[in-house]
Protein backbone atom coordinates (compact mmCIF):
# COMPACT_ATOMS: atom_id res chain seq x y z
CA UNK A 1 0.00 0.00 0.00
CA UNK A 2 0.82 4.00 0.33
CA UNK A 3 0.66 6.30 3.10
CA UNK A 4 0.24 9.94 2.00
CA UNK A 5 0.02 13.22 3.95
CA UNK A 6 -2.17 15.91 2.65
CA UNK A 7 -1.98 14.50 -0.87
CA UNK A 8 2.18 13.95 -0.56
CA UNK A 9 2.93 10.46 -0.72
CA UNK A 10 5.40 9.46 2.48
CA UNK A 11 5.32 6.17 1.42
CA UNK A 12 4.72 3.90 -1.59
CA UNK A 13 6.26 1.02 -3.98
CA UNK A 14 8.59 3.99 -5.61
CA UNK A 15 8.95 6.84 -2.98
CA UNK A 16 10.06 6.87 0.38
CA UNK A 17 10.31 10.40 2.29
CA UNK A 18 12.72 9.38 5.74
CA UNK A 19 10.92 9.67 8.91
CA UNK A 20 12.35 12.86 10.05
CA UNK A 21 11.09 14.88 7.03
CA UNK A 22 7.38 13.87 6.99
CA UNK A 23 6.35 16.24 9.14
CA UNK A 24 4.79 13.36 11.84
CA UNK A 25 4.68 13.68 15.59
CA UNK A 26 5.25 10.53 17.17
CA UNK A 27 4.33 9.42 21.01
CA UNK A 28 5.34 5.96 22.23
CA UNK A 29 4.02 3.39 24.56
CA UNK A 30 6.63 3.61 26.52
CA UNK A 31 7.38 7.39 26.18
CA UNK A 32 10.98 7.00 24.44
CA UNK A 33 12.22 10.27 26.91
CA UNK A 34 16.10 10.91 27.17
CA UNK A 35 16.75 10.00 30.80
CA UNK A 36 20.02 12.20 30.97
CA UNK A 37 17.82 15.12 29.66
CA UNK A 38 15.66 17.16 32.15
CA UNK A 39 11.68 17.79 31.55
CA UNK A 40 12.98 21.08 29.53
CA UNK A 41 15.06 19.40 27.23
CA UNK A 42 13.54 16.60 26.00
CA UNK A 43 10.72 19.13 24.72
CA UNK A 44 13.77 21.30 23.26
CA UNK A 45 14.98 18.33 21.63
CA UNK A 46 11.92 18.16 19.68
CA UNK A 47 11.61 21.82 18.32
CA UNK A 48 12.37 22.75 15.00
CA UNK A 49 14.97 25.69 13.84
CA UNK A 50 12.35 28.93 14.56
CA UNK A 51 10.05 27.34 16.79
CA UNK A 52 6.93 29.60 17.25
CA UNK A 53 5.98 28.20 20.42
CA UNK A 54 8.48 28.07 23.36
CA UNK A 55 9.73 25.46 25.91
CA UNK A 56 8.04 27.44 28.93
CA UNK A 57 4.64 27.46 26.82
CA UNK A 58 4.23 24.03 26.18
CA UNK A 59 5.07 22.92 29.68
CA UNK A 60 2.29 25.74 30.36
CA UNK A 61 0.14 24.14 28.00
CA UNK A 62 0.59 20.37 29.31
CA UNK A 63 0.39 21.17 33.01
CA UNK A 64 4.08 20.83 33.59
CA UNK A 65 5.06 24.72 34.71
CA UNK A 66 7.67 25.18 37.08
CA UNK A 67 8.89 21.20 36.27
CA UNK A 68 11.90 22.13 33.34
CA UNK A 69 14.52 21.15 35.53
CA UNK A 70 13.19 18.04 36.84
CA UNK A 71 14.72 14.66 35.12
CA UNK A 72 12.74 12.55 33.40
CA UNK A 73 13.46 9.50 36.02
CA UNK A 74 12.18 12.10 39.26
CA UNK A 75 8.66 12.57 37.94
CA UNK A 76 5.29 10.28 37.88
CA UNK A 77 3.91 8.48 34.70
CA UNK A 78 0.87 10.93 34.22
CA UNK A 79 3.95 13.31 34.12
CA UNK A 80 5.96 11.86 31.44
CA UNK A 81 2.98 11.14 29.20
CA UNK A 82 2.77 14.73 29.21
CA UNK A 83 6.07 15.36 28.24
CA UNK A 84 6.08 12.56 25.55
CA UNK A 85 3.23 14.44 24.15
CA UNK A 86 4.87 18.19 24.58
CA UNK A 87 7.59 16.84 23.03
CA UNK A 88 6.09 15.72 20.12
CA UNK A 89 3.32 18.92 19.51
CA UNK A 90 6.57 20.72 19.62
CA UNK A 91 7.76 19.94 16.30
CA UNK A 92 4.75 21.15 15.07
CA UNK A 93 3.96 18.13 13.20
CA UNK A 94 0.81 17.85 10.48
CA UNK A 95 -0.32 15.20 12.22
CA UNK A 96 0.25 12.97 15.65
CA UNK A 97 0.31 9.50 15.99
CA UNK A 98 -0.23 7.95 19.48
CA UNK A 99 0.53 4.47 20.52
CA UNK A 100 -1.49 3.21 23.06
CA UNK A 101 -0.08 6.04 25.47
CA UNK A 102 -2.16 5.29 28.25
CA UNK A 103 -1.23 1.89 28.60
CA UNK A 104 1.36 2.62 31.43
CA UNK A 105 -1.29 5.28 33.10
CA UNK A 106 -3.03 4.39 36.33
CA UNK A 107 -7.21 3.91 35.66
CA UNK A 108 -7.72 6.64 38.03
CA UNK A 109 -5.65 8.78 36.17
CA UNK A 110 -6.55 7.98 32.56
CA UNK A 111 -10.09 9.20 33.38
CA UNK A 112 -8.84 13.02 33.84
CA UNK A 113 -6.16 12.66 30.87
CA UNK A 114 -8.65 11.57 28.13
CA UNK A 115 -10.68 14.86 28.68
CA UNK A 116 -7.43 17.07 29.18
CA UNK A 117 -5.46 15.31 25.62
CA UNK A 118 -8.56 16.12 23.99
CA UNK A 119 -8.97 19.52 24.51
CA UNK A 120 -5.26 19.95 24.07
CA UNK A 121 -5.32 18.51 20.85
CA UNK A 122 -8.59 21.08 19.65
CA UNK A 123 -6.61 23.54 21.13
CA UNK A 124 -3.65 23.08 19.04
CA UNK A 125 -5.13 22.36 16.46
CA UNK A 126 -3.79 19.05 15.48
CA UNK A 127 -4.89 15.69 13.89
CA UNK A 128 -4.34 12.80 15.93
CA UNK A 129 -4.45 9.21 15.13
CA UNK A 130 -4.85 7.62 18.33
CA UNK A 131 -4.09 3.31 18.45
CA UNK A 132 -5.97 1.36 21.25
CA UNK A 133 -6.96 -1.65 22.60
CA UNK A 134 -9.07 0.52 25.38
CA UNK A 135 -12.63 0.81 23.79
CA UNK A 136 -13.00 3.68 26.67
CA UNK A 137 -10.56 5.57 25.59
CA UNK A 138 -12.08 5.64 21.69
CA UNK A 139 -15.36 6.26 23.30
CA UNK A 140 -14.36 9.01 25.01
CA UNK A 141 -11.36 10.81 23.00
CA UNK A 142 -12.32 10.14 19.38
CA UNK A 143 -14.16 12.36 16.54
CA UNK A 144 -14.20 8.98 14.40
CA UNK A 145 -13.66 5.77 15.20
CA UNK A 146 -11.92 2.75 12.93
CA UNK A 147 -12.01 -0.86 13.93
CA UNK A 148 -9.98 -3.17 12.73
CA UNK A 149 -9.38 -6.78 12.60
CA UNK A 150 -7.02 -8.74 10.95
CA UNK A 151 -5.29 -6.00 9.01
CA UNK A 152 -8.99 -5.84 7.89
CA UNK A 153 -10.97 -2.25 8.57
CA UNK A 154 -14.56 -3.91 10.08
CA UNK A 155 -16.16 -0.52 10.50
CA UNK A 156 -15.86 3.43 10.71
CA UNK A 157 -17.80 6.24 11.87
CA UNK A 158 -18.69 8.59 14.91
CA UNK A 159 -18.28 7.06 18.21
CA UNK A 160 -21.99 7.28 18.96
CA UNK A 161 -22.74 5.39 15.07
CA UNK A 162 -19.93 2.94 16.06
CA UNK A 163 -21.96 1.94 19.32
CA UNK A 164 -25.38 2.52 18.56
CA UNK A 165 -25.00 0.79 15.27
CA UNK A 166 -22.72 -1.49 14.83
CA UNK A 167 -22.82 -3.70 11.45
CA UNK A 168 -21.25 -6.98 12.55
CA UNK A 169 -21.18 -8.98 15.85
CA UNK A 170 -17.11 -8.50 15.74
CA UNK A 171 -17.88 -4.68 16.30
CA UNK A 172 -20.78 -4.72 18.55
CA UNK A 173 -18.94 -6.92 20.87
CA UNK A 174 -15.74 -4.92 20.81
CA UNK A 175 -17.82 -2.37 22.36
CA UNK A 176 -19.96 -4.15 24.94
CA UNK A 177 -21.99 -6.49 26.23
CA UNK A 178 -25.18 -7.60 23.94
CA UNK A 179 -27.86 -10.52 23.38
CA UNK A 180 -28.59 -11.90 19.86
CA UNK A 181 -32.48 -11.89 20.00
CA UNK A 182 -32.30 -13.75 16.43
CA UNK A 183 -30.27 -15.31 13.76
CA UNK A 184 -31.11 -15.77 10.03
CA UNK A 185 -28.91 -16.76 7.50
CA UNK A 186 -25.53 -14.15 7.61
CA UNK A 187 -27.34 -11.76 10.05
CA UNK A 188 -28.37 -11.37 13.33
CA UNK A 189 -30.72 -9.19 15.64
CA UNK A 190 -29.25 -8.12 18.60
CA UNK A 191 -29.78 -5.67 21.14
CA UNK A 192 -27.44 -3.99 24.37
CA UNK A 193 -27.64 -5.11 27.83
CA UNK A 194 -28.90 -1.45 29.15
CA UNK A 195 -31.79 -1.56 26.92
CA UNK A 196 -33.19 -4.09 28.61
CA UNK A 197 -35.05 -3.03 31.76
CA UNK A 198 -36.43 -5.69 34.87
CA UNK A 199 -40.20 -4.97 35.14
CA UNK A 200 -42.85 -6.42 36.93
CA UNK A 201 -45.24 -6.11 34.10
CA UNK A 202 -42.60 -7.02 31.47
CA UNK A 203 -44.28 -9.50 28.96
CA UNK A 204 -40.81 -11.79 28.72
CA UNK A 205 -39.61 -14.21 31.65
CA UNK A 206 -36.39 -15.57 32.22
CA UNK A 207 -34.37 -16.54 35.88
CA UNK A 208 -31.56 -15.36 36.95
CA UNK A 209 -28.38 -17.40 36.87
CA UNK A 210 -25.46 -15.10 38.17
CA UNK A 211 -25.02 -11.53 38.46
CA UNK A 212 -21.80 -9.31 38.35
CA UNK A 213 -21.42 -5.71 39.84
CA UNK A 214 -20.06 -3.04 37.23
CA UNK A 215 -19.28 -0.16 40.06
CA UNK A 216 -22.87 1.72 39.84
CA UNK A 217 -25.00 -0.96 38.22
CA UNK A 218 -25.18 -4.53 37.87
CA UNK A 219 -24.60 -7.17 34.64
CA UNK A 220 -27.41 -10.05 35.42
CA UNK A 221 -26.77 -13.07 33.08
CA UNK A 222 -30.42 -14.92 32.76
CA UNK A 223 -31.99 -17.95 31.06
CA UNK A 224 -35.03 -17.34 28.98
CA UNK A 225 -36.93 -18.34 25.77
CA UNK A 226 -36.08 -15.26 23.62
CA UNK A 227 -32.25 -15.61 23.58
CA UNK A 228 -31.72 -12.25 26.01
CA UNK A 229 -28.49 -13.53 27.79
CA UNK A 230 -27.71 -10.22 29.80
CA UNK A 231 -29.44 -7.46 31.10
CA UNK A 232 -28.38 -4.59 32.98
CA UNK A 233 -30.14 -3.81 36.44
CA UNK A 234 -29.43 -0.86 38.78
CA UNK A 235 -30.14 -3.79 42.31
CA UNK A 236 -28.24 -7.59 42.78
CA UNK A 237 -31.31 -9.40 41.66
CA UNK A 238 -31.22 -13.17 43.38
CA UNK A 239 -29.97 -15.67 41.93
CA UNK A 240 -32.24 -18.58 40.53
CA UNK A 241 -35.26 -16.00 40.89
CA UNK A 242 -37.74 -15.43 38.21
CA UNK A 243 -37.70 -12.26 36.58
CA UNK A 244 -39.76 -10.39 33.80
CA UNK A 245 -38.20 -7.89 31.24
CA UNK A 246 -39.12 -5.81 28.80
CA UNK A 247 -37.15 -4.16 26.34
CA UNK A 248 -38.47 -1.50 22.65
CA UNK A 249 -38.14 -2.92 19.51
CA UNK A 250 -36.22 0.39 18.13
CA UNK A 251 -33.51 -0.59 19.86
CA UNK A 252 -32.92 -4.04 18.37
CA UNK A 253 -30.25 -3.58 15.30
CA UNK A 254 -29.82 -5.65 12.53
CA UNK A 255 -26.00 -6.48 11.75
CA UNK A 256 -24.23 -9.25 10.06
CA UNK A 257 -23.15 -12.16 11.73
CA UNK A 258 -19.49 -12.32 11.16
Amino acid sequence: GSIALRNSTLCSRTAFIVPERRNVGMVFQDYALFPHLSVGENIAIGQKKGATTSVEAWLELVGLAGLEDRKTTEISGGQQQRVAIARALAAEPQVLLLDEPFSNIDESLKFAFRGELRDLLIKVGVTAIFVTHDTKDALAISDKIVVMKDGEIRQSGTPQAIYDRPEDTYVAGLLGPFNTVLSYYNCANIIRAEHIQIDPNGEHRGTVLRSMYQGGHYLVEVSTEQGIRLMRSDTHPAVQAEIKFTYAEHHVRTVTDR
